[in-house]
């Protein structure tokens, strides 16, 4: 019997994404945020392993480019101090990033990934990891 480790994966929700008019239109899903706060609290209340995926866009005119105040973290699912924040700037959070280091220590070896672009950044990670054997 294999036993499994799971952690949590919270994708590029951040204010930026709430421009609506830079990411075209109204979101399919508003209320993501509170549904993933609702898992997150469930990580937190089991100590579960948590990692923040925060898109640092290249792109100066971004929302989501770290001058500005979009880059940020949404409030109702803050990282607390102990919970790492990993930096990105392309879809995968698994490229440029130390985060299947970080997983492969911990002995992770299932993802709950939530977020707010599922078809673009969500996916993308979420595909990734499959291949990887999460």
């Amino acid at each position: 019997m294999s036993i499994t480790k799971s952690a949590l994966l919270l994708i590029d929700i951040q204010d930026g994404l709430d421009e609506l008019d830079y990411y075209g239109g109204q979101r399919n899903n508003p209320d993501a945020e509170g549904n993933c706060r609702k898992i997150l609290d469930l990580f937190r209340a089991k100590a579960w392993p948590i990692f923040h995926i925060q898109h640092n866009s290249t792109n100066a005119d971004s929302p989501l480019h770290p001058s500005k105040p979009g880059n940020q973290i949404k409030s109702i699912v803050a990282p607390l101090a102990n919970e790492p924040v990993i930096g990105k700037s392309v879809n995968s959070a698994f490229i440029g990033t130390d985060l299947k280091n970080r997983l492969d220590a911990q002995n992770i070896t299932d993802l709950i990934i939530v977020g707010l672009t599922t078809e673009h950044c969500v996916s993308t990670t979420a595909r990734m990891a499959a291949n990887m054997g999460y």
